[in-house]
């Protein structure tokens, strides 16, 4: 099998979702302990100050653990990401966020969600890249969408 295309593309930030949960967690939190006075209320804010906390600690070992920059390879029949295949049967939608530096997310037939694995933004060739993916989605016939989408954690 030859190679249509080898880039370089890295993972979309998690700065913004992680310093959004810590904010907050921390005004929910400080509202929870000013407010204790109603002790249903008082478990339900507890329970989500400890939901967004998990969430945190996902995003930080998401940081720390995930490599940063990875590379994709365009096959005639799939998709490589970072040693994971995908078969152009088994995607449901390739979503397009942006336009200036877009990020792609690559939604497979099983998932209700694009997960964070197959999430990516071009680096050097995003022009090249971007072409060869609409091209390969086209003879493919995988669905391309130019929209906002939700991603797994």
């Amino acid at each position: 099998m030859d190679n249509i295309g080898v880039y370089e593309v890295s993972r979309p930030s998690l700065m913004s979702l992680l310093l959004s949960m810590i904010f907050s967690s921390g005004i929910l939190l400080t509202s929870v302990i000013k407010n204790t006075n109603g002790k249903v209320l008082s478990y339900i804010g507890y329970f989500w100050v400890i939901f967004c906390l998990i969430v945190v600690i996902v995003l930080l070992y998401r940081i720390i653990t995930i490599r940063r920059f990875i590379e994709i390879k365009i096959l005639p029949d799939s998709i490589i990401v970072e040693n994971k295949e995908i078969k152009a049967n088994r995607i449901e939608n390739i979503y397009v966020k942006g336009y200036f530096k877009p990020v792609i997310g690559i939604k497979p037939l099983d998932h209700k969600f694009a997960p964070y694995r197959l999430c990516f933004s071009f680096l050097d060739q995003e022009y090249r890249g971007m072409k060869e993916l609409t091209k390969w989605a086209e003879c493919n016939q995988v669905k391309l969408s130019h929209k906002r989408f939700m991603r797994w954690l």
